[in-house]
């Protein structure tokens, strides 16, 4: 993967080229670097640990995302047609372009991509430490330094390339995992005399909770329709129909991966119950249970996931800093964006990999971060595109109330043994936030197609590289 991003260093010129490839990636890259892009590391390290302590609960989290995918390929493939460069230029045409949400969903969605990179690096520090057995804080900044040099000079065609590899590895060596576990243990009817009985209830919900469960398969259900990478792919994507059915058909894959997950979550409790931390059950099965053959394609397809993930969260949080944060703070378009991008994506790495040193455990992380920033931006993104009445006013209501009710439920007991994930309650009080107010508040006056007209005036001067190539009028107009 070093390699290839090498290569694609000195043959990326053009901007388009470095943050969407090009727009021309057919339908099969398509679908093995989204496939790649879901069985990130809250996939291969995180859901089944918690496969480790609830059984099937860990199919869940593969499941949600999966769900998600496919989903979002069918409601809003349509919008490869507008050539947006970013979700936040898909927010600004379903709202009149109004600065306020535009603005606001610009930087959470930049965030919440730092957030995923920091999940990808303590999920691959996690792996070199069991592998290598040095410190964990060592483990992720080597983790980071080493995600940063594939993903940074390359760009996007190195991503998409380097991922639909990757997927066919990992697909490949959990395969080979999974047919061991099951060989090992007598099939599914061994593994569940081995686990306790809530461990085989559906999708783990006598161990782990129905709430829990639900919420978990709805925080990431909406992070996926929220997430800019997905949109990212699709944007790329060669045509409309190859940025739908790729969605749908890497969806698919993902939710079938779900089974896996959950039988080598409970395979590695079979074989030892007393692991310290439930994020060390697959690390531990390729340390101390697998033959030396089957413990090195893991460690490959393990790695190869993670970095994939890692990857396209770079490059959405690059193409977001690059389109929307650099020109807010400084006044104008940067005049090499590719350079400004790679030096962006150096800074995020470093605070991501400073961030990943104090998180706790991947899945308790995930499930505190996608409530707060993900939640409100899913709610307008449906509402948008389904309720013509929306308006701003009420996006901004929803925005506003998604993150206050999750804090809320974080960390006020009360809410929290409600339910254990906020995401559900937080999603139904912003989407009724956001029709209420839509009601009293007058009607957007622009409509989606005049400000994505809008908008492709100022993607040509930004992708033009040229900061004198527009006015300031055009840089406020396009917002």
């Amino acid at each position: 993967m070093l390699a290839a991003s090498v290569f694609w260093t000195t043959r990326v010129k053009r901007t388009a080229d470095y943050l969407v490839a090009g727009r021309g990636l057919p339908f099969w890259v398509l679908t093995g670097t989204i496939t790649a892009t879901c069985i990130g590391t809250g996939v291969v390290v995180g859901a089944p640990g918690l496969a480790y302590r609830h059984g099937w609960a860990g199919s869940a989290y593969p499941l949600g995302l999966g769900l998600g995918t496919a989903v979002t390929g069918a409601i809003f493939a349509g919008t490869r047609r507008y050539q947006f460069m970013t979700l936040g230029e898909e927010i600004a045409c379903y709202y009149g372009a109004n600065r306020i949400v535009v603005e606001f969903s610009n930087f959470t969605l930049f965030l919440s991509q730092l957030c995923w990179l920091t999940v990808q690096i303590m999920g691959s520090g996690s792996v070199l430490g069991v592998v290598t057995g040095l410190r964990p804080e060592l483990c992720l900044i080597i983790a980071g330094l080493i995600m940063a040099g594939i993903s940074i000079p390359g760009g996007l065609k190195t991503v998409v390339y380097t991922d639909f590899l990757n997927a066919g590895i990992l697909l490949c060596g959990f395969g080979f995992l999974t047919y061991s576990a099951l060989h090992q243990s007598g099939g599914l009817p061994g593994l569940r005399q081995a686990t306790p009985a809530s461990y085989s209830s559906f999708l783990g919900v006598a161990s782990y909770g129905k709430g829990a469960v639900a919420g978990l398969i709805v925080a990431l259900g909406l992070s996926v329709i929220a997430d800019p990478g997905r949109r990212l792919a699709m944007y790329s994507a060669r045509t409309e129909q190859g940025a739908r059915w790729s969605m749908v058909a890497a969806g698919f894959i993902v939710m079938a991966f779900s089974a896996i997950i959950g039988i080598v979550g409970m395979y590695a409790f079979r074989l030892n119950s007393h692991l310290p931390s439930p994020d060390e059950a697959l690390p531990w099965l390729v340390m101390h249970a697998l033959p030396a053959w089957l413990a090195a394609l893991v460690v490959v397809s393990m790695t190869s996931a993670i970095v994939s993930c890692a990857n396209n969260n770079a490059m959405a949080a690059g193409s977001f800093f690059v389109r929307h944060i650099f020109p807010f703070v400084v006044r104008r378009y940067a005049r090499n964006p590719i350079t400004v991008t790679r030096r962006s994506l150096a800074v995020a790495y470093v605070a991501c990999t400073a961030l990943a040193l104090h998180a706790g455990t991947i899945v308790g992380f995930v499930t505190r971060f996608l409530p707060v920033t993900m939640s409100g931006l899913a709610v307008i993104l449906l509402a948008g595109h389904y309720w013509k009445r929306a308006t701003w006013q009420g996006a901004l209501a929803a925005l506003s109330a998604t993150p206050a009710i999750s804090l809320t439920a974080m960390y006020l007991p009360f809410p929290a043994r409600l339910l254990a994930n906020p995401t559900i309650v937080a999603a139904l009080i912003g989407s009724t936030a956001l029709v209420v107010v839509s009601l009293l508040s007058p009607c957007t006056q622009r409509s989606f197609a005049e400000v994505a007209a809008s908008q492709a005036i100022e993607r040509q001067a930004f992708e033009r590289e040229s900061a004198g190539a527009h006015s300031s009028n055009t840089l406020e107009g396009g917002r």
